[in-house]
C-alpha cells in the first residue's frame, strides 16, 4: 500500500512536468514548471525492525532446594570490576539488574571476545553466590539457557544467624560482639571489645549494625551449594576442597558494609572429623589453608594466614576450625587432593531429549556442577578435565546426579551419589505429555490498522507459574517455537518486542496461554509515524 501510494506520486509529478512543458504560452518558447500541489493525506509508516539477536543468555535464579525462581538482585564482573561488555536485549550496557525477578536475559556487546562472566547474586532470606557463566553458545544455538542455583538460609545443613549491635561513635563496641550457630554446620564470629569497625574506605562504621555469619555441613552438598565458583585454577595437579566455610557479614543501619577492622577478629566453622590432608585423618592442632572471596569483586584469594584444628565436638563428629582476619568476606578453610582430569559426561539412553533440553546437575560435597543438554543430544559433556579441575571436583568425587526439564519434572535421579570424574550413564524417563506450538508476534499501527509488521526481532519467554523461563527459538517471520509445553498447562508469557514506534521503545507486554498444541498469536497496537509527501 505504501509504495503504491508513493509511485503515484512519482506519476502525479512526472505528468505535471510535461503537460506544463506542452502547453506553455510563454512567448519566447521557455520552459515554465509548475510544481504539483503536495498531498494533504499522510502516509502511515510501520517501524524498521533491528536484526534478530544472534545468542540470547536465559538466565534463572533458582531456589536450589525446590528449583523455583527466586527475585534477586544481580551484578555482572570481569576480572573483579563491574563488566563493560554485558548488554540487555535492546543493547543497553549493564552491569548490574536490581529485581530480576528470577529469570533474566541478557547477552554481550557485538565486539566483545569475552568467553565468561562472573554474575553475583544477592537474595533476601538467601546466601548470596557468584556463578561463572559460559557465554560460549554451540554451533547453530541462538539460546543459550543458564541455571543459577542459590541456597536458602534455612535450607537443610545450612546454618545462619544475625546478631544486632550497637556501635559507638568511635566505630567501636564497649562489649564484644558474638554471633554464634551450632551443629554439623556451626559458624561463629567474635569481634572484641574496642575493635574499630571500618568500610571498605577506611571510615569508622558507627551506630546500629548487624552481624550475620552463615555456615555450612561440608560433609554434605550444602557446603558445595554456598561456596562461590572459581576457588581454583584449571590445570593444576591438585585442587583445593572446601571443608569448612564461614560469610561473615555486618552491614549498619544506614546500608554501610563493614570490610575492615583494627584489629583482628575471630572466626570459627565446623570441619568434618573424616576430613583427611594426604590421606592422614586431621586432628586438633593441625593447620589447614585458608582462602577468602570478596563478594564485590567475584575474586578468591589465598589468605596469609592458616586456619588451626581445634576442639573435637564427639556429639555432631567435627572439629572446629578458627582463624583470625583484619577484613570481612566469604572464607573457606581448604585442604589440598588429586583434581579430575578426566571430561565429566553424561551419556543419555532411554527416551530421547525433549526440543527445549534438559538440565543437568552433579551434587555433593566434594563436586558441584551443572550442565545443559539440547534437544536429540545422546550426550553431555558437563566439564572438560580442565574445567573438572577449575570447579574443584576431585579424581575421586562421586555426588548425586539429577536429569530435569525446567519446570523441575525428573527425568533421571541417581538418588544415592556415584563416581562423577569421568562418564556417567543415564536412563531418560518422559515424566509428562509435552506439546509444542508455534507463536506468531504482529504490531499493527494505531493510526492506520492497515499497516501492520511481523515482529521478527523480538525476544519471548515462556513458564509455568514460580518455575523458570524458557526463551522461545525465533523462527523467523515473526515466528517463535515453544517447545515441551506441559499438555493442559496455563503459561506466563513475556514478550520483548524489540521495536520503537513514535513515543519511543514499545513496552513489555504480557500474556497466557494453555497448552494444546494449537498455534497461537498476538497482535500489538502500536503508534505509528506519518509522512506526508513522500
Amino acid at each position: 500500500m505504501i509504495s503504491n501510494k508513493k509511485s503515484l506520486l512519482a506519476l502525479s509529478v512526472a505528468s505535471a512536468l510535461t503537460l506544463s512543458g506542452c502547453f506553455s504560452d510563454d512567448d519566447d518558447n521557455k520552459v515554465v514548471v509548475v510544481p504539483p500541489t503536495e498531498p494533504t493525506d499522510p502516509v502511515v509508516v510501520a517501524p524498521e525492525l533491528p536484526d534478530a539477536l544472534a545468542l540470547v543468555v536465559s538466565a534463572n535464579i533458582v531456589d536450589a532446594a525446590t528449583q523455583r525462581v527466586v527475585d534477586a538482585d544481580v551484578r555482572f564482573l570481569e576480572n573483579g570490576v563491574a563488566s563493560q561488555n554485558i548488554v540487555d536485549v535492546d543493547g543497553n550496557a549493564i552491569s548490574m539488574i536490581e529485581g530480576t525477578g528470577g529469570s533474566f536475559a541478557f547477552t554481550k556487546k557485538e565486539d566483545a571476545t569475552l568467553t565468561e562472566v562472573t554474575v553475583s547474586i544477592t537474595a533476601d532470606g538467601y546466601i548470596g553466590k557468584s556463578f561463572v557463566v559460559n557465554l560460549t553458545a554451540q554451533e547453530g544455538q541462538t539460546v543459550l539457557p543458564v541455571q543459577l542455583a542459590i541456597t536458602s538460609k534455612n535450607a537443610e545443613g545450612v546454618s545462619d544467624t544475625v546478631v544486632p549491635a550497637t556501635i559507638g561513635d568511635d566505630g567501636s563496641s564497649s562489649e564484644a560482639i558474638v554471633a554464634q550457630t551450632s551443629g554439623k554446620a556451626a559458624v561463629g564470629a567474635n569481634i572484641p571489645a574496642g575493635v574499630i569497625l571500618r568500610d571498605a574506605s577506611g571510615n569508622p562504621v558507627t551506630g546500629q549494625v548487624s552481624v550475620n555469619v552463615s555456615g555450612a555441613d561440608a560433609s554434605t552438598s550444602a557446603v558445595t551449594a554456598i561456596l562461590p565458583e572459581g576457588l581454583n585454577a584449571g590445570g593444576a595437579a591438585n585442587i583445593e576442597q572446601a571443608v569448612g566455610v564461614a560469610n561473615v557479614l555486618v552491614n549498619s543501619a544506614s546500608g554501610s558494609k563493614v570490610k575492615q577492622f583494627s584489629n583482628p577478629i575471630t572466626v570459627t566453622t565446623s570441619i568434618p572429623a573424616t576430613t583427611t590432608v594426604n590421606g592422614v585423618p586431621i586432628k586438633t592442632g593441625d593447620t589447614l589453608s585458608l582462602k577468602s572471596h570478596n563478594e564485590d569483586t567475584g575474586v578468591w584469594t589465598a589468605e596469609s594466614t592458616q586456619a588451626t584444628v581445634g576442639s573435637f565436638n564427639a556429639e555432631t563428629n567435627t572439629y572446629t576450625g578458627s582463624f583470625q582476619t583484619d577484613h570481612l568476606t566469604f572464607f573457606a578453610i581448604t585442604r589440598s587432593t588429586p583434581a579430575c582430569t578426566n571430561d565429566m559426561v553424561v551419556n543419555f539412553t532411554g527416551a530421547a531429549v525433549p526440543s527445549a533440553g534438559l538440565l543437568v546437575t552433579e551434587t555433593s560435597s566434594d563436586a558441584s556442577a551443572s550442565g545443559y543438554a539440547p534437544g536429540g543430544s545422546s550426550s553431555l559433556r558437563i566439564l572438560s578435565g580442565a574445567l573438572a579441575t577449575r570447579y574443584g571436583v576431585s579424581a575421586e568425587a562421586t555426588a548425586r546426579v539429577r536429569v530435569f526439564d525446567f519446570s523441575n519434572n525428573i527425568w533421571f535421579d541417581s538418588v544415592s551419589e556415584v563416581p562423577v570424574c569421568g562418564t556417567v550413564q543415564a536412563e531418560l524417563v518422559e515424566p509428562v505429555t509435552y506439546v509444542a506450538e508455534t507463536f506468531s508476534l504482529t504490531a499493527t499501527c494505531s493510526n492506520d490498522a492497515t499497516v501492520s509488521v511481523p515482529l521478527t526481532a523480538s525476544v519471548v519467554r515462556y513458564s509455568l507459574p514460580g518455575f523458570s523461563a524458557k526463551t522461545a527459538v525465533n523462527l523467523g517471520a515473526g515466528s517463535y517455537q515453544f517447545s515441551d509445553m506441559v499438555e493442559g498447562s496455563t503459561y506466563n508469557v513475556s514478550i520483548n518486542p524489540r521495536v520503537n514506534d513514535t513515543n519511543g521503545p514499545v513496552a513489555a507486554q504480557t500474556t497466557t496461554i494453555t497448552a494444546g498444541g494449537a498455534a497461537e498469536s498476538l497482535n500489538i497496537t502500536i503508534s505509528c509515524s506519518e509522512v506526508t509527501g513522500a
